[in-house]
């Protein structure tokens, strides 16, 4: 007994505890996704009296959440499709690119990673009213477009550096052009930190509370899944009994997401690490 004892591995351990802390919280909201409000607040941690669907069926209904699926669906596609196109290009031409306009424009692109967002955030929004972009899906998804691009251009143009050059002077004296060289040779070799940066984007829109509230304000139909979830709580109010079946929706095609692409954000960041 003793010896199967000290077989056991405490960092195993380790991450069995904080396993447990981790699953908890989403426990929690699991279990409580199917009590009425009052049962929810006189008793948090005990199991429900019955596991009916009705709270989740009437939280479908009252949120319409086929339209806001389709508003999130529509922000995630839209911004990493356009994320996906032309971080890379800038990363490539600004890794390649050795002079002091380039370390410029790197600057600039990544400063706002640098700079806490509740600084701007209040600029950005008159701004995008000035434009009448303001409670639109378009100006929400512009704006996400630039909060999203730093972070992608940072982890790219640190990959593009272990990019050996000597493939694309190999593929342009074959008489390939820039653009075939860069879409032929560079970018299939971008694809694990490319997927990375897709990932980590496409589960930050899906979530984004702040952004959406900031753009669309009380446009309820041009809200996402988690603004609108947000938007039952008040100083006065909190709605708990169809917040938390939304919540529970709203969680299972991200950890779906995640659980099948989780693969390829530790592989990016690892074979994306910058060089000194």
């Amino acid at each position: 007994m003793m010896k199967k004892l000290r077989k056991i591995n405490p960092l195993l351990i380790i991450v069995l505890v904080c396993s447990v802390f981790w699953l908890m919280p989403l426990a929690l909201i699991f279990i409580n996704s199917f009590k009425p409000h009052n049962d929810i607040i006189m008793d948090f941690l005990a199991l429900p009296k019955s596991w009916s669907l009705d709270m989740y069926i009437e939280t479908w209904v009252m949120f319409e959440f086929p339209r806001l699926v389709g508003n999130t669906l529509l922000y995630t596609v839209s911004s990493i499709a356009v994320v996906a196109l032309l971080a890379p290009m800038a990363a490539y031409k600004l890794a390649r690119t050795k002079d002091r306009l380039s370390k410029v424009c790197f600057g600039l692109i990544i400063m706002p990673m640098m700079v806490p967002f509740q600084s701007y955030m209040i600029s950005l929004t008159r701004l995008t009213a000035n434009v009448n972009l303001s409670g639109t899906r378009l100006g929400y998804i512009m704006v996400n477009i630039g909060l999203l691009m730093p972070l992608a251009v940072y982890m790219i143009h640190g990959f593009v550096k272990n990019v050996p050059i000597e493939l694309e002077e190999c593929a342009r004296i074959d008489g390939a052009s820039r653009i075939r060289t860069y879409f032929n040779i560079v970018l299939p070799l971008l694809k694990p930190i490319l997927t990375t940066v897709v990932v980590l984007d496409a589960l930050a829109t899906w979530n984004d509370i702040i952004t959406n509230q900031l753009i669309v304000g009380g446009k309820q139909q041009a809200m996402n899944i988690s603004s609108a979830l947000y938007m039952q709580f008040s100083a006065n109010t909190s709605d708990w009994e169809h917040a938390l079946p939304g919540i529970v929706m709203s969680m299972i095609p991200a950890l779906i997401f995640f659980v099948f692409m989780q693969k390829h954000i530790m592989g990016g960041i690892t074979d994306g690490a910058v060089k000194g």
